[in-house]
């Protein structure tokens, strides 16, 4: 007889069903769709096998969109997790203000990315933006710089607002980290003399170091897949300049109405993901999830 106690998995079964109706389903279709020919202005749904990848692949403006995703990939994980980690080592001190300040620098997290990127478009305004406004004020600039139509300008300025988003998210994974670390350890290690560096390096980065591994991982695949922030600043542009992959998806779907072409390129999407976190986890020292 099948009862819980001789097969607990059936306890999954209430989450199982929903990911497999809300999540597997819905990835299964789109690969099927990636192999079809599914245009909303023809209506049929012809098998194409790999045409669509091969016309998604050599295409205009993938090699573009490629480059620019893996280069925002690049700059931008690795910046949310430094700076996560530093704003999280200087939160867990007790200091005046300090659950107030932690609740701000929780903010940005439960913006919506659109809000988020309509703040950021305000900042970088060239004509009544926040920074060339200040700028001018301070007679640093005497003409406004064109944070957002400029496209390395705007390449830098799309980092910064999805950098931005995403270290409340680091903050809270390493504050719990810390949260979990001995602080005798610590007071022993300055009694000793040993300076704020050493016991980072010698202590607290031992600790901590399995939750950056996590936070690089996940902060990767996050700047691949980006989308919000970049629709609603830059359009992708100026040009080129700042379409990535996912904003591709939305252009060959709901831009030119091939649905096969956009779910060909999801699909490249996750094929990419897998290997930048292969690439990641094996780029990274060996004893890295080891007892510090």
């Amino acid at each position: 007889m099948w009862t819980t106690s001789r097969f607990p998995a059936l306890w999954l079964l209430p989450v199982l069903i929903p990911v497999a109706v809300f999540t597997i389903f819905p990835v299964a279709h789109a690969l099927w769709t990636s192999l079809h020919q599914v245009m909303l202005l023809f209506p049929g749904e012809d098998w194409v096998g790999l045409e669509n990848y091969r016309t998604v692949v050599t295409g205009e403006y993938f090699g573009v969109a490629l480059k620019n995703s893996l280069l925002f990939t690049v700059l931008s994980a690795p910046l949310v997790v430094v700076l996560g980690t530093a704003t999280a080592l200087f939160l867990n001190r007790e200091f005046f203000g300090a659950a107030g300040l932690r609740s701000i620098v929780l903010l940005p997290w439960v913006l919506p990315g659109a809000i988020s990127a309509v703040l950021w478009t305000w900042v970088f305004h060239p004509g009544w933006g926040v920074i060339n406004s200040l700028l001018r004020k301070l007679d640093l600039i005497h003409s406004s710089i064109p944070w957002l139509s400029d496209p390395k300008l705007a390449f830098v300025s799309v980092a910064v607002a999805h950098v931005w988003t995403q270290i409340p998210f680091a903050v809270i994974l390493v504050m719990a980290a810390l949260s979990t670390l001995n602080k005798e350890i610590i007071e022993a290690a300055e009694i000793n003399g040993a300076t704020s560096a050493q016991r980072f390096v010698h202590i607290v980065f031992p600790h901590i170091k399995a939750i950056l591994v996590v936070l690089l991982i996940y902060n990767a695949l996050t700047a691949f897949t980006t989308y919000d922030i970049v629709y609603a600043m830059t359009g992708g542009g100026p040009g080129t300049a700042t379409t990535l992959l996912s904003f591709q998806i939305w252009k060959e779907s709901f831009s030119m109405y091939d649905f096969g072409a956009g779910s060909a390129v999801a699909f490249i999407i996750v094929a990419i993901s897998a290997l930048l976190i292969v690439a990641i986890t094996r780029a990274l020292p060996s004893d890295l999830f080891g007892d510090g």
